[in-house]
């Protein structure tokens, strides 16, 4: 999801009204452009970074769980802004000790819904650790509702069973994504705007609409050349130049149409 270099006066609105929210916060808890806590490499977890294109610096995450709701995130349309490790909430243990929670994620949305707060944890780890992060999470709560901000917990029902296609297809298409920007140009003959792209759009426009299969071979019959179209017709779908349905399996028979 590439930030807009421009917005709406509906845009500056809704963003001045964030900003407003947060003159009540410290300058440490209002930092919603630049994470607060580095995530470094753990022995006992999945933690790294996802490289989502290159206007966009590193995204990192602390679990596979993590990474797989950054998919879907960046694939969301209504999804504006979202910063990993955004702000820092401090809070009392049962102890009268001061803690600091730093929440997953904080989402912004184009829509009229509330910007929010996200807590990543697998089911087990909420069972695990009922008592302990409950302090976090009333301490989350009470913070958004004094900025007008939601609090969600997601966990992997909500991520992967309940999202399992549209996740898969994110992951499917993100090796086509960001192809040409990432290929050396001074060691290839690519062009950045290659002569099959603007085959493969001018006769899906005069298809309208059609399988992958058969704007592939109605568009080339020598096998070398059909097997690049396919990939290039992936390379359009993940870059949103080709629509088609992505809450269903992508296969050579999904029906895609122009964006």
């Amino acid at each position: 999801m590439k930030l807009q270099a421009e917005t709406t006066k509906e845009d500056e609105k809704k963003s001045q009204h964030i900003i407003n929210l947060r003159q009540n916060t410290t300058k440490e808890d209002a930092n919603f452009v630049k994470r607060v806590r580095e995530i470094n490499a753990k022995n006992f977890s999945l933690s790294g970074i996802i490289n989502i294109d290159q206007l966009k610096n590193p995204i990192q995450f602390e679990s596979s769980l993590e990474r797989d709701y950054i998919f879907l995130l960046e694939h969301d349309q209504n999804v504006k802004h979202y910063l990993e490790q955004p702000l820092k909430i401090k809070y009392f243990d049962h102890n009268k000790k001061q803690r600091t929670y730093i929440p997953d994620f904080i989402v912004e949305y184009f829509d009229d819904r509330p910007t929010e707060l996200i807590e990543i944890k697998y089911t087990s780890t909420l069972i695990a650790k009922k008592d302990e992060l409950e302090q976090k999470f009333k301490a989350a709560r009470e913070y958004c509702q004094r900025h007008n901000l939601i609090f969600k917990i997601t966990d992997e029902i909500n991520i992967r069973e309940l999202r399992e296609t549209e996740l898969y297809n994110y992951k499917f298409l993100h090796r086509y994504k960001n192809y040409f920007h990432n290929i050396n140009k001074d060691k290839t003959a690519f062009p950045i705007l290659n002569e099959n792209l603007v085959l493969l759009r001018i006769k899906l426009k005069e298809l309208k609409k059609c399988t992958v299969s058969e704007l592939v071979t109605q568009s080339a019959r020598d096998s070398d050349k059909q097997a690049e179209l396919i990939f290039l017709i992936w390379y359009m779908v993940s870059n949103n130049f080709i629509k088609t349905d992505l809450t269903k399996k992508l296969t050579l028979n999904s029906i895609i149409c122009l964006g």
